[in-house]
């Protein structure tokens, strides 16, 4: 027997998100001072028990979720060789710092063929998992990852050169390390959070502060909460 859903449509985790950051956005564009209750997004219970370590004297917790990291890098630097014997990369040619091994191709002309055209395809940059499952706690200060492989990662706002909102819970950051510069995706409910908060420390004249909402979320929460989440109006009295 086929079951009927009759169930309202609500909005997911990722449009409430939204919503919370928009509100604190507005609250910061006020220019007054916030409690640290105002900055707290998620209750209590639900922020990951991590302890403040950027600034412990003045920083507040505000949200905590699951996340994804991506980097733009490629997982070897294209050397090859052809002689059998493995070669160990130090890790230098590669910006995560990670160390490879590679086991080069013996025998035939056409396994070293086979080899120099893998070798070629791994110097090719690509967006690779970082943190492919981890956990997210932003602060007024910076974000906390979590991560199964990598422990505790840890990075301030002044930390990153540039942030860009790309699509809804995606965003992409830009930062400098002792190999170059390093372009990371995060993927997260709360990516719209780290965006605004490092606007809001590091670049308030970003052309992009007040862009980062897409036409379908904004229908999407007028549609079904009957309020304008720029206004905080009806839709109706906003419309007319």
């Amino acid at each position: 027997m086929t079951e009927f859903n009759d169930a309202a449509p609500t909005l997911s985790n990722g449009d409430i998100a939204i919503l919370h950051t928009l509100q604190l956005q507005k609250k910061l564009d006020s220019g007054r001072q916030l409690s640290p209750d105002e900055f707290q997004l998620v209750p209590r219970h639900m922020l990951r028990p991590i302890r403040p370590s950027i600034d412990p004297d003045s920083e507040y917790m505000v949200a905590s979720g699951p996340c994804r990291m991506l980097i733009w890098d490629a997982p070897g630097d294209g050397s090859y060789n052809a002689t059998g014997v493995p070669m160990l990369f130090t890790g230098t040619a590669n910006s995560t710092g990670i160390a490879y091994g590679v086991g080069a191709a013996a025998g035939s002309m056409a396994m070293n063929l086979m080899g120099a055209r893998k070798a070629r395809q791994d110097s090719q940059q690509r967006w690779m998992d970082y943190v492919p499952q981890g956990a997210v706690t932003v602060s007024t200060h910076g974000f906390y990852v979590e991560s199964q492989e990598l422990g505790l990662l840890t990075w301030g706002w002044g930390v990153f050169d540039s942030v860009e909102w790309i699509a809804p819970s995606t965003i992409e950051l830009l930062m400098q390390t002792e190999e170059g510069t390093v372009r990371v995706r995060f993927l997260s409910d709360w990516a719209e959070l780290v965006f605004i908060s490092w606007v809001e420390v590091c670049h308030k004249q970003h052309p992009g502060k007040y862009t980062w909402f897409s036409p379908d979320w904004i229908e999407r929460v007028r549609t079904l909460t009957g309020i304008d989440p720029f206004t905080d109006r009806p839709v109706d009295e906003v419309m007319d």
